[in-house]
């Protein structure tokens, strides 16, 4: 079934309208083959090849990154592995930073392994290293508040028994020197010969 308006240049009932936008149409595609084969060949594979080379450099860039990325982790372990040993304190984690339920029970440990319990009384064991930067840095941030306030009570602690000790041999010195400085109160031989 043919329509009632004909789309056929040559049919001598088209309206100017019509008439104008199949010659616009026919322009445009004229003008956009044009352009198609207008494109040197030569240009086009140099460009590709400058694209090619910068896809090269950017991979290498993000490649070094990524090793320096690996190595700046394993050293901030090992730093703080060092500190965490020495004091031997473990820490919670809050389980958001996991993307775990808040009844997700997360304990760094002093050799920085993380134990994490699930409300359904699973348990699994994960090592700090493994877990992206972003994660990384926001366990250090929640954690290292809670490592100086327990470096400041042991802190006080220690203090507190040493000032004691200290307090405790300076009494006993004094003691020791007066001994010292009494006369010998135990008797002679002489004198217990003349007794008899």
């Amino acid at each position: 079934m043919q329509s009632a308006e004909s789309t056929d240049p040559s049919d001598p009932t088209m309206s100017a309208e019509q008439d104008q936008s199949v010659s616009t149409t026919s322009v445009s595609s004229h003008e956009s083959n044009s352009t198609v084969a207008n494109i040197d060949p030569i240009a086009s594979g140099a460009s590709t090849l400058a694209q090619l080379n910068t896809l090269i450099e950017e991979s290498m860039q993000i490649y070094e990154l990524e090793d320096q990325k690996t190595n700046i982790i394993d050293d901030l372990h090992n730093a703080l592995k060092i500190i965490t040993e020495f004091l031997s304190f473990s820490v919670n984690v809050h389980p958001q930073i996991f993307n775990l339920p808040s009844d997700s029970n997360i304990v760094l440990l002093p050799n920085l392994d993380l134990i994490i319990k699930l409300s359904n009384g699973k348990t699994e064991t994960k090592k700090f290293s493994d877990y992206p930067p972003e994660t990384i840095t926001q366990i250090i941030e929640y954690v290292t508040p809670q490592l100086i306030g327990l470096i400041q009570t042991q802190k006080a602690y220690l203090t507190e028994k040493i000032t004691f000790l200290r307090t405790a041999t300076k009494q006993l010195n004094t003691l020791s020197q007066l001994k010292e400085n009494l006369p010998n109160m135990v008797p002679s031989t002489e004198n217990t010969e003349n007794v008899v």
